[in-house]
């Protein structure tokens, strides 16, 4: 039977892939893409288990605020349990204490509670996600493969040159400069001075999408921060946009730098 339209065209963009990696994940962006709009049962049904397939696995986040005596951890199963898939989670505090299964909600992954309370909505990639609690909060998790567990640590770059640089110059940063920034007093929002040209982006990954390019020697404005395997994350606003900004990053794929600072001025 042939299928037209925008169904159509992803039925046979998908079936034409030959790699299963490649169509795996061909089909979760269509996902993410089409909201399922359009979707007969069997082709929705394909779609939901290609999804649970691609994300299924061990996570965490490092975040401290959702952390006990470890970095909080989930295992995302694949084995259904009533409307929703099972989840087992270990040093977890906070909002994802509570934890007791997953689902697709409205299009993202969903962490769901007693009574399949969603805790928190999550988008990203099969690497990483990046969302919000239902209180508002962000939170990061990363998945952990059995690869990674097995391999070496590799050297950090700080390790390697003895230093992580101050923005563009020969000096070292300290570690108040790695410090996340923090207010002077409760009643005004902290501050951060950007050191380096930095894009912002839409959520606390790499790989999402950039809203603003700040120049070096600005101060913005931050409204929350989160920890990742790569450093602090700072919500800020520059002008009326709102992006995420990497604290730390390497230049020319060498020289480990800090991007901005909670001194401002």
């Amino acid at each position: 039977m042939e299928h037209r339209g925008a169904e159509g065209d992803l039925r046979r963009t998908i079936g034409n892939l030959k790699d299963y990696r490649m169509r795996r994940a061909a089909i979760v962006l269509c996902v993410a893409l089409s909201g399922f709009v359009g979707w007969s049962g069997s082709a929705l049904a394909q779609s939901e288990t290609a999804f649970v397939a691609a994300f299924s696995g061990t996570w965490q986040t490092l975040d401290p605020a959702f952390s006990g005596d470890g970095a909080c951890r989930i295992v995302l199963s694949g084995a259904r349990n009533n409307e929703q898939y099972a989840l087992e989670s270990s040093n977890c505090a906070g909002p994802m204490a509570s934890l007791q299964g997953w689902a697709i909600v409205d299009n993202q992954l969903g962490l769901l509670g007693p009574e399949r309370a969603v805790i928190a909505r999550l988008g990203g990639n099969q690497n990483r996600m990046s969302g919000q609690t239902a209180s508002g909060s962000t939170v990061v998790f990363e998945r952990i493969t059995e690869e990674a567990a097995a391999a070496p640590a590799p050297v950090d770059a700080s390790q390697a040159t003895g230093c992580v640089f101050y923005g563009y110059t020969a000096t070292c940063a300290t570690p108040e400069d790695l410090a996340r920034p923090t207010a002077a007093s409760e009643d005004v929002k902290p501050m951060a001075e950007v050191l380096v040209r930095l894009n912002a982006r839409s959520e606390a990954r790499p790989d999402a999408s950039v809203v603003a390019t700040i120049p070096p020697n600005t101060c913005v404005v931050i409204d929350e921060c989160t920890t990742a395997s790569d450093g602090n994350w700072c919500k800020a606003r520059i002008s009326d946009v709102s992006g995420w900004i990497r604290q730390q990053a390497v230049r020319k794929n060498r020289w480990p730098i800090v991007t901005y600072t909670g001194k401002c001025g």
